[in-house]
């Protein structure tokens, strides 16, 4: 038996139809969740400080191999500790033409049903 997945969505919002807080559901809020531990500061959240991957707090840094090698670590270790759900597959990470936007893509393995799922996630750096 398989069960919902049901939260809030990411980012937070109002439903303007029904006034009430928006909600996601299976695939997306899994999508979501993952989107949201990645953008996460370590120590944002109060009550659950190991919470997060931190990519924010990368942005600063040259966009090198030694940055990618970091964030492949980070991304790897924390999607592994906080979503049990998924099983990653490949993790790659690349930067835009110009190089200032680091491309994060995470595919993954939803266990419950068997099925590989994949996002990117871009990051904007300001250390050029």
């Amino acid at each position: 038996m398989t069960t919902s997945i049901t939260g809030f969505a990411f980012p937070f919002q109002i439903d303007p139809a029904t006034h009430q807080v928006r909600v996601q559901s299976d695939d997306d809020k899994l999508r979501a969740n993952i989107v949201h531990i990645l953008l996460t500061n370590l120590g944002e959240r109060v009550m659950r400080r190991g919470y997060g991957g931190g990519l924010r707090q990368l942005v600063h840094d040259p966009n090198d191999n030694a940055l990618w090698a970091i964030v492949q670590h980070q991304v790897g270790k924390t999607i592994g500790l906080l979503e049990p759900r998924v099983q990653l597959q490949q993790l790659t990470v690349s930067q835009s033409d110009d190089g200032a936007t680091l491309l994060v893509t995470v595919s993954y393995l939803v266990t419950r049903k068997q099925v590989v799922e994949s996002l990117s996630v871009p990051i904007a750096l300001d250390g050029l």
